[in-house]
């Protein structure tokens, strides 16, 4: 046993803060404030780590402290956008943007030469009709889908070979449809019978009931169609665009609010996950459905629906603080991510899994506008999040190792996106059960987090804030002080050099996410829902309509950061 004093202490302070502290801008740490803390009497100290706890009292009684870096640029490391030439990546990001939205209107009902024979708006998942058979009009697919189209409107920017009055056409097909399908019995209920046919996850192409066993009922579908039928009204203002009010009124009473009534009676109850494989409560149902009951508030209030405007508002309410409490299981505190299926976390082994799911980060994007502040005010788990961005991080390292072609990738000191499947335990394969495999869905989904990220931290001027709730996504980019690992926090002030140096390696990360894809697309761009583990062959449906729209999605945002940055720097 040894006796120390403060001076002693003190010294032990000031080796460790020239050890991990090297050359950064400002230490807002008052280190003869800390000493003035510490005891003057000799104390009793056994271990090194008893000395740290009398730092860290000292410390935590200043309040928060922060390290400012805002010029060093020797903490960056390498991050490699592409396996080939800057100038041949980007002519493929162009060539593939323009078949990826092809792909998306190729599927589309009265539009597309790939749906055929089928109803005007349905929206089939895949042309292919065995091994597997994807010929079906998904409800959840199809939203996102149909999404897809309204945003390439909404940002305006038409290719000449592409009507715009045909898309529009396309969109007011799809809203027909839905209005059809909700009003079919089958086998999730009855429409009459408190909406609850609105959970059937998929129809036949004529728009029939589909009657065979599926994982049935499944609640993100009315949400999510929720979502974009009010997308579609918002750009019918943006292009000026003015309905008559009987189809304004048609659109909101009997296609928009059947299927908010049905998010405010079942958000509670079970159902099964977007991969149709567990029941449950799931965080991407519930963050999907948070979403479509704040644009459906809004929407009340435009309609003067001031009755439905209460319901609504009430299981806002009740839903978001589901969401962010205890409850929910969402935030487990023996994870750093976000849990996707709170019930399997303790579950028997031959059905348990850690929660660590893409779609965590697909809720993310899907529930979150950044160009509207409203959204990071009421809609938890935004892009920035530390628990969102740390599912990317372990998804990451896990599957960096758990998918073999991904070993190319794993290059000691450089940092580089992988391949990415849906989750860990995985076993389907496209037809049936054996080893997951890589979706294009998820690893496109984790370049648009980047990018959204990005875009939100530009657009409103945020400061790169690190602690140690999201170190782990940031210690990718940067060699960070260990203090920050201690209860200090580090900024990154934004336009700063360090901010703008981050800024690239957070795009070039992003590009190496679809610098996979471009591996794995066959040379016509064209793309399945899968590639194999092992050799990167596409594999499972053809011509997946949700990977042609996520890949799109992803590099929409490419562009729009990039447009930003842009305006910017001018």
């Amino acid at each position: 046993m040894k006796l120390l004093d403060g001076l002693t202490i003190s010294l032990c302070i000031s080796m460790a803060t020239s050890l991990v502290l090297p050359g950064f801008d400002q230490l807002r740490l008052q280190q003869q404030n800390v000493l003035s803390l510490l005891p003057k009497e000799k104390i009793q100290i056994q271990t090194l780590s008893e000395i740290w706890s009398y730092v860290d009292c000292a410390i935590a009684s200043l309040g928060p402290k922060e390290i400012v870096i805002d010029s060093d640029l020797s903490i960056l490391k390498p991050v490699q956008a592409s396996s080939i030439p800057r100038s041949e990546f980007n002519q493929w990001l162009l060539y593939q943007r323009n078949v990826s939205f092809h792909g998306v209107l190729n599927n589309i009902g009265g539009y597309g030469y790939n749906a055929d024979n089928v109803s005007v708006g349905c929206i089939i998942a895949s042309p292919s009709k065995s091994s597997p058979n994807y010929f079906y009009q998904w409800v959840r697919d199809s939203a996102i889908t149909i999404n897809t189209v309204i945003e390439y409107l909404y940002d305006d920017n038409i290719d000449d070979s592409i009507d715009k009055s045909e898309l529009l056409e396309a969109i007011d097909g799809y809203i027909n449809n839905i209005h059809h399908l909700q009003r079919q019995d089958n086998r999730s209920g009855k429409f009459k019978d408190g909406y609850a046919s609105l959970g059937e996850p998929k129809f036949m192409v004529n728009g029939d009931p589909f009657n065979d066993s599926w994982g049935r009922p499944q609640r993100d579908g009315p949400g999510l169609r929720a979502l974009s039928v009010a997308n579609y009204i918002d750009l019918l203002d943006k292009l000026g665009i003015q309905k008559d009010s009987e189809r304004l009124s048609f659109i909101y009473n009997e296609v928009l609010k059947p299927d908010l009534t049905y998010v405010t009676l079942y958000w509670d109850h079970d159902g099964f996950d977007l991969w149709e494989e567990t029941n449950g409560l799931h965080f991407f149902t519930s963050l999907t459905q948070l979403k479509a009951l704040r644009r459906g508030i809004e929407l009340a209030l435009r309609f003067e629906d001031y009755e439905f405007h209460r319901d609504l508002k009430n299981a806002y309410a009740q839903l978001r603080n589901f969401i962010v409490g205890r409850d929910s299981g969402f935030q487990d505190p023996r994870f750093p991510h976000i849990i996707e299926h709170p019930n399997l976390v303790d579950a028997p082994a031959h059905i348990r899994r850690n929660g660590l799911d893409i779609a965590t980060i697909i809720a993310a994007l899907r529930s979150h506008d950044v160009d509207d502040a409203g959204d990071i005010v009421n809609i938890p788990f935004g892009v920035d999040n530390a628990r969102v961005l740390n599912s990317l991080t372990y998804l990451v390292n896990d599957m960096k190792f758990r998918y073999p072609l991904n070993q190319g990738r794993i290059v000691p000191g450089l940092t580089l996106g992988m391949a990415l499947g849906r989750y860990p335990e995985d076993t389907y394969n496209g037809v049936g059960t054996s080893e997951g495999n890589p979706w294009f869905i998820s690893t496109s989904s984790a370049g648009e987090l980047i990018y959204k990220l990005l875009y939100l931290q530009y657009k409103y001027q945020q400061d790169f804030v690190i602690d140690s709730s999201n170190r782990e996504f940031y210690e990718m980019f940067l060699d960070l002080p260990k203090d920050s690992a201690r209860g200090i926090q580090i900024r990154i002030p934004f336009g700063s050099d360090t901010y703008r140096a981050l800024s690239v390696s957070l795009i070039q990360y992003a590009d190496s996410f679809l610098d996979v894809i471009r591996e794995h697309v066959d040379n016509e761009g064209q793309m399945s829902e899968q590639f194999n583990r092992y050799n990167g062959y596409m594999q499972g449906a053809e011509k997946l309509t949700w990977s042609f729209g996520s890949v799109w999605s992803c590099l929409r945002w490419r562009n729009r950061i990039l447009n930003l940055l842009a305006t910017i720097n001018e």
